[in-house]
């Protein structure tokens, strides 16, 4: 949740979405951050919020400005989020994209995504 993971010399950064359909929309929440991305489909709301929340980290780390980069959803989402009975996880690669940011700075190399889409009703 938030945390840095090393695994084979690679440092992740975890993350759990969670994805709804809200009348003709699905909505995609990143719990750590509270981000929240919308789509047509519920690929492109998750591609939407990966990209946000790849974006958030990578701003973060270029300007060393880790304490606001997590910011909890709210209990009742995460409550959602837990009651989901199929977990999809993905990872993604972080690239650094800002031009000025510090070329000297830290960045995870990828987002590991945790993804539960109650669209498909994989709650009980």
């Amino acid at each position: 949740m938030g945390e840095l993971i090393r695994e084979n010399g690679d440092i992740s950064i975890n993350a759990n979405i969670l994805i709804k359909k809200e009348d003709d929309i699905f909505i995609a929440h990143c719990l750590e951050m509270d981000i929240v991305a919308t789509g047509d489909t519920a690929d492109q709301a998750q591609r939407e919020c990966i990209s946000l929340i790849c974006a958030q980290i990578e701003y973060a780390f270029a300007h060393d400005n880790l304490d606001n980069l997590l910011h909890s959803a709210p209990p009742s989402v995460w409550s959602e989020f837990f009651a989901c009975k199929e977990q999809k996880e993905m990872r993604y690669k972080i690239e650094k994209r800002f031009e000025e940011a510090n070329q000297k700075s830290f960045l995870p190399t990828w987002l590991t995504a945790r993804t539960c889409n109650m669209a498909t009703a994989c709650h009980a």
